[in-house]
Order: structure tokens, then C-alpha cells, then sequence
């Protein structure tokens, strides 16, 4: 399953869940972490790496974007608890949004790449279906 981010020039960002990095715990910090695989296509950079993100992250990005898309206005953003990604959505007065993007590999002490894109705020309603659907498959599970 997979989400993307897409900009006006042909920015890509996909990030494709895999599994459940800890599927048989039922800890809430353990079963909740997922693999990932995180591509960026960006002129002159091409990334490719996997990552561990949270279901809970994926869960607070889907709220603030489904806020900023019913109030044409605002942020979401998809933090990332071991600083593999960080991805920044803003949406300006013109409905037009801006994205800014930091990947670091390895985790937390790698190769450290920071970029910006703009796309449409239309866009919006298929990437909200897509974190939707992943979350239906991979859902929060217990509580902190």
C-alpha cells in the first residue's frame, strides 16, 4: 500500500507500507511500527531507502490534512519518530500548497537531503484516500 506526494514539476515522493515491523507484540510502542519504503524523485536527485514510521504518525498526518483540506487553510506534517522523513504541507490563501520535504539516511545520522515543491490543493482528496486506506489496513492499535 502506498501514498504519494506530488508536485507542479514532477516532484515524487512515494512512500509504500510493507508490514508490521513487530506484528506479534501487543505493546503499543512495539506493534505500532511499520516498514516502509520511501522513493523521492526531485530534479537531480533520485532517493531510495527503507524506513521504520509509526502508524500514529501516519494517523496525526491524515488528521491535519483532512483539516486543512476542509478549511482550505493551514499545516500537516508527517514527523517521523527516528528522523528518517519529515514532510511539511502548507496551504496559502490561493488554495495552492507548498511542501517542504527532509529525508536522512541512514536514520537520525546519514546522508541528510532537504527539498520544497508546490502542487495543487486538489491533489489533496486521492492522498487523503490513500492514507485512509492504509490506515484501515495497518490501524493504530492501543493507546500510549
Amino acid at each position: 500500500m502506498k501514498f504519494h506526494l506530488l508536485g507542479d514539476d514532477f516532484e515524487k515522493v512515494e512512500i509504500e507500507v510493507v508490514t508490521r515491523s513487530h506484528p506479534n507484540t501487543t505493546d503499543y510502542w512495539d506493534i505500532n511500527w511499520i516498514d516502509s519504503k520511501i522513493s523521492v524523485e526531485i530534479p537531480g536527485y533520485v532517493v531510495q531507502f527503507h524506513a521504520a514510521l509509526r502508524t500514529d504518525e501516519i494517523s496525526d498526518f491524515l488528521q491535519g490534512l483532512k483539516l486543512m483540506y476542509s478549511n482550505l487553510r493551514g499545516k500537516a506534517a508527517l514527523n517521523n519518530l527516528d528522523n528518517a522523513i519529515f514532510f511539511e504541507c502548507e496551504m496559502d490563501h490561493l488554495g495552492k500548497l507548498k511542501w517542504l520535504g527532509e529525508t536522512c539516511y541512514p536514520a537520525g545520522y546519514g546522508a541528510l537531503l532537504k527539498f520544497e515543491f508546490s502542487s495543487d490543493q486538489s491533489y489533496l482528496k486521492k492522498l487523503i484516500k490513500e492514507l485512509e486506506a492504509i490506515l484501515s489496513a495497518f490501524p493504530v492499535i492501543g493507546n500510549p
